[in-house]
């Protein structure tokens, strides 16, 4: 499904429209850790593969391509991811998701890139992050 607005994608960077959806194979992760919790808060986030950044509507950068989702709970729910348990510092599993809302962060300073979950084609049963 397209949407009318996924012309406009570069006309206001930083700003989040309707997009038509992407598919996207990578690792999610849910840290709860207090170096994460402080710099990202407790949110889940999203490492597409290396060979899929090119899909994602934002400026070219060196660093790494990543975000969190903008709806949270709904991100969790379709992802399965397990409650916070007090032995680990939180939950990753490869997925495939579909995104339909992305919005780059171009600010100066701390802040990630984030964006709508839609859907969850597949996601593999979730590993325990150790705590370093």
């Amino acid at each position: 499904m397209a949407y009318a607005l996924g012309t406009l994608l570069c006309q206001f960077p930083g700003q989040a429209q309707a997009q038509p959806p992407i598919v996207l194979d990578g690792l999610y992760s849910a840290r709860t850790d207090e170096m994460s919790l402080e710099i990202i808060g407790n949110r889940v986030c999203f490492a597409p593969d290396k060979a899929q950044w090119g899909r994602l509507p934002r400026p070219a950068a060196s660093h790494a391509a990543w975000f969190c989702f903008s709806n949270d709970a709904e991100a969790r729910r379709q992802l399965r991811v397990p409650a916070r348990q007090a032995d680990n510092c939180g939950w990753q599993a490869r997925a495939r998701i579909v995104i339909d809302t992305y919005q780059p962060y171009v600010e100066q300073g701390d802040g990630n890139d984030m964006a709508r979950l839609a859907s969850v084609i597949k996601v593999a049963q979730p590993n325990a992050i150790a705590c370093e």
